[in-house]
């Protein structure tokens, strides 16, 4: 299976176009038909390396449009963000407004239930009737090692998603199972890494990727952080099933001559993540958690932790820092990448 790689130094819309044509797109791509396009908007703070990046999505977009029909962006929320914040606090609003792109916050519409393996749960409607493009960030993750193409993914869980962290890989790989994915085009230009999904480090890396296999696209993804691929759960559980890394054929357009390579900082968890692994360890976990009456005391502090440690602890100077500094920057500004 391919895995595909492109090196943004010479411009994201160069290198998504790139890959694209590298890959076919117009025979992966269902002609006139709609597409759903899930991004990562897994926090409503600007942090580069957190959430999938404007111009990628931008690059996408200029690409396929005219092949395809109406392209939709959708993302849910979870216990803690508001992704349609965050549609608008990441200037992704900005692309959709240019292209004419409708915005579905899965959470916000109707959910269908279905099952994978052992378990039940629910997915967004429209993931059952349009064909969908994943557009994940590169990140490392305190729970599955990393997030690419296959925990991206496990937003397309329903809204009780954060009491299935007892089973992640599973329901990871079963929320895949039920979703075809037609290509998932991985967002390296800004990653991040520490303290991931949320306010880790951004780590600039300069490239993208894609391929039309999530577990072939983790595999080789990790080794480019170099994270050792066979200790990512979600990978390991998947092959064979949503995928496979055998036989990996990983192509490199010019001027990349190889994958890039990296040392990639792990992930560890930040405040909230270990206040809520003390109490959610207090009970042995056999099925799927429920809301506690104090979720709301808990969502509160949490909010005002993260709202703090932003300001306080340096992120948001970061951030300005990179907008200021990094040739993404003008997407968090909401301008297009020159020509």
């Amino acid at each position: 299976m391919k895995v595909y790689y492109a090196s943004t130094g010479d411009g994201v819309r160069k290198a998504v176009r790139a890959l694209l044509e590298a890959m076919d797109w117009q025979n992966l791509l269902p002609r006139n038909e709609d597409l759903l396009l899930k991004v990562n908007l897994t926090w409503d703070y600007l942090r580069p390396g957190v959430d999938t990046s404007p111009w990628v999505v931008d690059a996408f977009v200029e690409t396929v449009k005219g092949h395809v029909g109406k392209i939709i962006l959708g993302e849910s929320s979870q216990v803690l963000v508001d992704a349609s914040r965050a549609f608008v606090v990441t200037r992704m609003k900005d692309v959709a407004d240019r292209h004419g792109l409708e915005w579905h916050d899965f959470s916000k519409n109707e959910w269908v239930p279905v099952s994978g393996g052992d378990i039940s749960f629910s997915i967004p409607r429209i993931c059952t009737r349009l064909p969908v493009v994943s557009v994940p960030v590169v990140k490392t993750h305190y729970r599955s090692v990393i997030s690419v193409a296959v925990k991206h993914l496990y937003g397309c869980l329903d809204d009780n998603r954060h009491n299935y962290h007892y089973r992640l890989a599973d329901y990871a790989v079963a929320v895949n199972s039920v979703i075809p994915v037609l290509l998932t085009l991985a967002d390296g230009t800004f990653s991040l890494e520490g303290g991931g999904p949320k306010p880790g480090i951004p780590k600039r890396t300069d490239f993208v990727a894609a391929s039309v296999d999530r577990i072939a696209l983790d595999y080789s993804v990790s080794k480019v952080m170099g994270i050792d691929p066979l200790s990512v759960e979600t990978t390991v559980r998947g092959n064979g099933m949503i995928g496979t890394f055998e036989n990996l054929e990983e192509v490199c357009l010019p001027p990349l001559e190889d994958p890039p390579s990296f040392e990639f900082l792990p992930a560890v968890p930040n405040f909230v993540a270990r206040v809520e692994k003390i109490l959610r360890h207090r009970r042995k976990n056999e099925n799927p958690g429920k809301d506690g009456p104090f979720l709301g005391i808990l969502k509160f502090g949490a909010k005002k932790w993260y709202n703090m440690a932003y300001h306080l602890l340096g992120q948001a100077g970061e951030t300005r820092r990179i907008i200021e500094e990094s040739y993404y920057g003008p997407q968090w500004l909401g301008l297009r990448e020159p020509e």
